[in-house]
């Protein structure tokens, strides 16, 4: 467990936040944050999740294996194809809630992308300050 608290804290200052703007990107407050990296309360399995979907924190990093973050790369291929034969009303409606369906899917994926890089812009930024310092 001091394993994980101390790969939570790199991944914490890696992102360059503090205690309090850490916790809240995960649901926290920052007095359980705190908590979390002083040893007292482990870390739970909701905030595994956020760490992964905030932040794309590949989870085994917590146990010392493997990179800190993790990109996944979905196909670009729409999961429903518009057919050009003609379709009943129900079919048509059922299509066309599957399209908005795949296009909010599509939106999601690139604002994560977008959140992943300014995360990442944050994580070099934070490392070019610590090699100024050096």
């Amino acid at each position: 467990m001091m394993s994980e608290i101390v790969q939570l804290k790199k991944i914490r200052k890696a992102l360059g936040l503090n205690q309090k703007e850490f916790a809240n990107s995960i649901g926290l407050t920052q007095g359980g944050y705190s908590d979390i990296e002083r040893g007292k309360n482990g870390i739970s399995g909701t905030v595994k999740k956020m760490l992964i979907l905030v932040h794309h924190i590949n989870i085994t990093f917590l146990d010392g294996k493997g990179e800190m973050f993790y990109i996944e790369m979905p196909t670009d291929e729409p999961e429903l194809s518009i057919s050009s034969t003609p379709l009943d009303s129900d079919t048509k409606d059922t299509t066309i809630e599957l399209l908005q369906a795949d296009i909010n899917r599509l939106k999601a994926e690139r604002d994560l992308y977008i959140e992943l890089l300014n995360s990442k812009d944050k994580t070099i930024e934070s490392l070019e300050k610590q090699l100024k310092n050096k």
